[in-house]
């Protein structure tokens, strides 16, 4: 640190840290900023919400006091009263004290109201809840109660109503307030009446408030002449002076003021039916728990700046102690050198050298393993084995088994093109599809190797032991693989797999077996991937009948060729004499067993086909020779009634017959992804092999040809009869994905689909 001066790094870190700590300040200012927001937003939501319930509470008492007028309307004392005349007044007691009592009850039902008064004009005389007397006379006795001066009581009584008037009053200092409406106008031949509610300063309070023990808000009434009636819901003005400032906040339509005591209030306002409403809450209740914290969070701010600083400058000279000794190491003297202007960058520039140094050794050793490891599995497979212990292998060549179960997997890549590139070297399309085939593998905790022979790619899977079905693992794996292959490479390849092995010294059978599968796959036309026990039939060993001659002898059977088939046996026969292969009685007999096996494949499993098999008596007839001469005359005659059997038969389903019916086949069933030789000859309940070289020899096309054409032609009517994309014609087509089509389709037509779309959409 003392070398470098103010270059360290030491001095770097104090700097990152104390930024972190400012950035750290800057968020809580922030945090503390926003939730006073929140806050003061919350307090409005709450102010509005409280403010919207006293609208509604006052517009529902205006209701019911319109339903109470009507009520009075319909009372038969009223409208007794409401026709007779000023000097009638002395005589009609009886109908006062009936309304007067009706009066009463109306005043029941009035939600909190302290009277209600009608005014006849004609006899200048009221009917209210508790009297009936002259209007001027009610006054006198009742002026506490209603609180306004005799000037405004005549003034209040004279005019007529539309609609509900609101009216200050006070008493005692207390206020309260008057609604006035015209139940009867004053027009030619009728005199005017009006009512009058009464409501106190405890009546508005219990009406506005619904929580008595809320001590929060306060509320003011305003009426359209300017009246305002302030009314202390919660008592939160307690002084006259703070009384007489919301009154003038108020008429002034002001958002907030103070009180005498340095609290303030905020002021919300809602325009009702007849009068505008303003709503006093107190600032404190919301802000009071943020104020009250704000001198304990700066306190306890302050205390965490400085114990943070202090902090950084400990952890920081406690950290810089490894990197002081890992200096020490290296030599004093690098540390003047201009060269470097901190610490990092001199041991930076010491790890980086040792750093290329170890990945140029490693990657030498990579390749030199890779290489030698590829070697040795294509010495196994092809039989040339080196004989290591374990110990070795994995020291040498980085190689490691989970069992001693193996597979062989054998990739033939039919043809690789890529949208950035005309063409694609064969072994990058290996290496993909390695690598590809080596994570699926991997996922099912098998390991793999692989090894290039003849152009072929090999993959050596070694399963698990404890692995079940390993038969249905290496599907699975098959499936996943062609799927994602499809989908990402426009690629064509096969591949076929040996039967499951145990021990590395059966891996050249394995290899061979999977070189069978693929020469079998590539001779018939079968599926991309075939399995050796699907499709050969191990014959038996120590003479001469190899699988061509079979299939051969199969076709000329099949075909009701007994002059052919006898050809094919009679070579088979003398091949295995003139050779020596057949050197005692018991293999004679194996071979003659072997091909009445083969004459017994030809027949399929229908109730007429076992019924003539029993008649034959194949089986006993041989069992019955002796001597070679005897066992290949009876053979001729099992081979010629075999032949003359299928050729009656064959009346009905001749070959063209049974191809037309396949043609067809695929015409309905091209849409299905899964549309193969296998799943074909599973249909038509035949052999895949014998289905595949009839079809080929009758129609002269293999039957993956005749689905790709098939296809062809569906997706070539899509794209001039539809604007659909690739993607979609592709899916309807049968093909599976954009690119296996686009792969076919320029096999087939020597271009992609879009060239072909594009050349005959400016045809037409």
């Amino acid at each position: 640190m003392r070398q470098f001066g103010k270059k360290s790094i030491f001095w770097k870190w104090i700097v990152s840290y104390i930024s972190v700590i400012a950035i750290m300040i800057g968020c809580n200012i922030i945090t503390h900023v926003r939730n006073w927001s929140v806050m003061e937003q919350r307090q409005s939501h709450m102010n509005q919400q409280v403010l919207q319930q006293l609208s509604e509470r006052l517009y529902d008492n205006i209701l019911q006091l319109e339903r109470i007028r009507e009520k009075i309307l319909t009372s038969s004392h009223y409208s007794f009263l409401c026709r007779a005349s000023a000097d009638q007044f002395s005589s009609l007691s009886y109908r006062h004290y009936m309304l007067c009592n009706e009066v009463r009850r109306f005043q029941s039902l009035s939600n909190g109201c302290a009277k209600i008064i009608l005014y006849f004009e004609d006899g200048n005389y009221v009917v209210s809840s508790d009297n009936v007397c002259d209007a001027d006379l009610y006054w006198q006795v009742f002026e506490k109660d209603l609180g306004i001066s005799f000037e405004e009581w005549k003034e209040l009584l004279q005019r007529e109503y539309s609609a509900l008037f609101v009216k200050k009053t006070a008493s005692d200092e207390k206020q309260g307030m008057i609604y006035a409406r015209t139940v009867q106008s004053g027009q030619t031949g009728f005199q005017r009446i009006n009512v009058f509610f009464l409501y106190k300063e405890e009546d508005l309070k219990k009406m506005l408030s619904s929580h008595q023990s809320d001590d929060i808000y306060s509320a003011a009434l305003i009426g359209k002449d300017g009246d305002i009636v302030l009314i202390d819901i919660g008592d939160i003005l307690i002084q006259n002076e703070d009384k007489s400032r919301v009154l003038d906040a108020v008429e002034q339509h002001l958002d907030k003021i103070e009180l005498m005591n340095g609290d303030y209030v905020s002021l919300s306002y809602m325009q009702g039916r007849i009068s505008e409403v303003c709503l006093i809450s107190s600032g404190n209740i919301y802000m009071e728990n943020m104020r009250s914290s704000q001198s304990i969070y700066a306190i306890t701010f302050l205390i965490t700046i400085f114990v943070s600083i202090a902090l950084v400058i400990l952890y920081a000279r406690s950290n810089y102690k490894p990197l002081q000794e890992l200096l020490d190491v290296l030599g004093p003297e690098e540390w003047v050198s201009v060269k470097y202007k901190n610490e990092f960058a001199l041991v930076k520039d010491k790890v980086s050298a040792v750093q290329k140094e170890n990945k140029s050794v490693n990657l030498t050793l990579r390749r030199q393993n890779k290489l030698f490891r590829a070697e040795y599995f294509a010495k196994l497979l092809t039989g040339n084995t080196v004989q290591l212990p374990e110990e070795h292998l994995e020291q040498f060549y980085d190689i490691r088994f989970v069992s001693d179960v193996f597979a062989v997997m054998l990739f033939y890549v039919e043809s690789y093109e890529e949208e950035r590139e005309e063409g694609m070297e064969l072994d990058k399309a290996q290496f993909i599809l390695g690598n590809v085939y080596h994570e699926i593998l991997e996922d099912f905790s098998c390991l793999t190797y692989q090894t290039c022979v003849s152009d072929l790619m090999a993959l050596v899977v070694n399963l698990p032991e404890e692995e079940s079905d390993r038969k249905g693992l290496l599907d699975k794996t098959m499936a996943r693989g062609q799927e994602f292959i499809n989908q990402y490479f426009n690629m064509g390849y096969s591949v076929s797999i040996s039967n499951i092995h145990k021990g590395r010294t059966e891996l050249a059978a394995a290899y061979q077996e999977a070189l069978q599968a693929m020469e079998y796959k590539r001779m018939y036309g079968l599926d991309d991937m075939s399995y050796y026990e699907n499709i050969i039939e191990l014959s038996g060993t120590g003479y001469y009948y190899p699988m061509e001659v079979e299939q051969d002898l199969i076709r000329h059977i099949q075909a009701s060729n007994y002059e052919g088939a006898r050809s094919v046996y009679f070579h088979v026969v003398e091949e295995n004499i003139n050779k020596h292969m057949i050197s005692s009685q018991d293999k004679l007999r194996c071979l003659m067993y072997d091909l009445l096996g083969t004459v017994l494949k030809t027949l399929d499993e229908k109730q007429e086909d076992e019924q003539f098999s029993r008649e034959l008596r194949p089986a006993k007839r041989l069992a019955a020779c002796h001597g070679l001469t005897q066992m290949k005359e009876v053979f001729e005659d099992i081979l010629k009634e075999t032949c003359e059997y299928l050729n009656k038969r064959s009346g009905t389903e001749d070959k063209e017959t049974l191809c037309e019916q396949i043609h067809d086949y695929i015409k309905k069933n091209y849409y299905d992804t899964n549309l193969s030789v296998t799943s074909i000859a599973e249909h038509f309940s035949l052999p895949p092999v014998m289905m595949s070289r009839m079809f080929r020899d009758t129609v002269g096309e293999k039957i993956p040809v005749v689905v790709s054409e098939v296809r062809l032609e569906v997706a070539k009517k899509l794209m001039c009869q539809s604007s659909e994309s690739l993607v979609d014609i592709a899916e309807k087509a049968g093909f599976g994905s954009v690119r296996t089509f686009t792969r076919i389709f320029k096999q087939m037509e020597n271009c992609t689909p879009g060239q072909w779309r594009e050349f005959h959409s400016e045809c037409h």
